[in-house]
């Protein structure tokens, strides 16, 4: 064993995640007189950030310990993150508010240990013997960000005239080339499709030949993607966080994340451009969000939705997305089976 390796070891390093400075507080201190080394965040997006720094200049983290309830995303779904990228990595998960199957939750989502809030510091202590230093030493080389070409993407909101046969619209734009995603809604507007091809002029001329030359057709509106660049810490987070995901699934599965069986809908967010990163940095985590693409010149976030029922994507948009700093307005598209239309 060299000296480096028996050198960390001797002072294993914690990075701790809660809004609650007094928690914080109690257990720096704790851990110090027990021999750790503690870091503090007080929300997920910087623990990211926090652990992606350390692993590049060799610091790395032999224990994390996450409260369920942060100020930006849920612990679970930092948990989980953090799992896609370093799944040898130590996660311990606390709360105030938990129960049996909040700690089922935990363990489902490989986390390494749960403790109901109040504790005492050596029952943390405890837990980290019982867990023990499994984590691999060296630096494990970052995810390569794809530099290849990428297809260019692009939201194409349709409104029909009157008299229009939508069913008719919808059959011909679903099997339409370049069409990835075709979808009856209902709102200010009745089909949303979701395009790619490989440039910009690609896309405009699929708008003019497959979809302004349909009879019926009395508006068509185009949202280029424009996924904001996040750094390259968050970056490399949410590319293993995505083919952690696209890892449980196989087949046709694997190349649509959208559930079938829920419902869906679309949610349109008119924001302040100046809070684009952090903004989008949250929406991607949030729960119900299966899609997350900015547009407009970062003016505009379009998110995808699904859930068990209308009535979970409702809650889910006023409680955890009009209510964030830098959304100015929101517009929600619920999908609908053309047959019910």
């Amino acid at each position: 064993m060299n000296g480096r390796k028996e050198k960390m070891i001797k002072h294993p390093k914690v990075l701790l995640v809660d809004d609650e400075s007094s928690l914080r507080r109690q257990l720096l201190i704790g851990l110090t007189q027990r021999g750790f080394e503690v870091e503090e965040c007080e929300d997920g997006l910087s623990a990211l950030k926090r652990i992606e720094t350390a692993r590049r200049n060799g610091l790395l983290h032999h224990f994390i310990v996450t409260d369920i309830r942060l100020p930006d995303i849920d612990g679970i779904k930092l948990l989980q993150v953090i799992k896609s990228k370093y799944p040898d990595l130590p996660v311990v998960v606390i709360s105030g508010y938990g129960d049996e199957l909040t700690r089922e939750n935990v363990e489902d989502h490989l986390g390494n240990a749960y403790l109901d809030k109040p504790f005492e510091v050596d029952d943390l202590a405890a837990e980290f013997k019982r867990i023990g230093l499994h984590g691999e030493e060296l630096v494990e080389p970052r995810a390569k960000l794809a530099t290849e070409t990428q297809p260019i993407s692009a939201y194409v909101f349709i409104r029909g005239k009157s008299d229009a046969d939508l069913y008719e619209i919808f059959t011909k734009l679903y099997y339409a080339d370049g069409v990835v995603f075709c979808d009856a809604v209902r709102g200010d507007w009745d089909i949303v499709l979701l395009l790619q091809s490989s440039d910009r002029k690609g896309i405009e001329e699929l708008v003019k030949s497959q979809i302004q030359s349909l009879k019926g057709i009395d508006e068509v509106e185009i949202h280029y993607s424009e996924r904001p660049w996040l750094g390259e810490d968050m970056e490399s987070f949410i590319i293993n966080y995505e083919r952690m995901h696209d890892m449980e699934k196989t087949g046709e599965q694997a190349m649509d994340k959208r559930n079938r069986r829920q419902v869906s809908a679309y949610a349109m967010l008119e924001i302040d451009r100046s809070q684009l990163v952090p903004l989008y940095s949250k929406l991607y985590f949030i729960d119900n969000v299966t899609y997350c693409d900015a547009t407009d010149d970062g003016n505009t976030i379009i998110l995808f939705l699904q859930g068990q029922e209308f009535d979970q994507i409702r809650r889910a948009i006023s409680d955890n997305i009009r209510v964030q700093p830098g959304v100015l307005r929101v517009k929600v598209l619920n999908i609908v089976e053309m047959i019910a239309m």
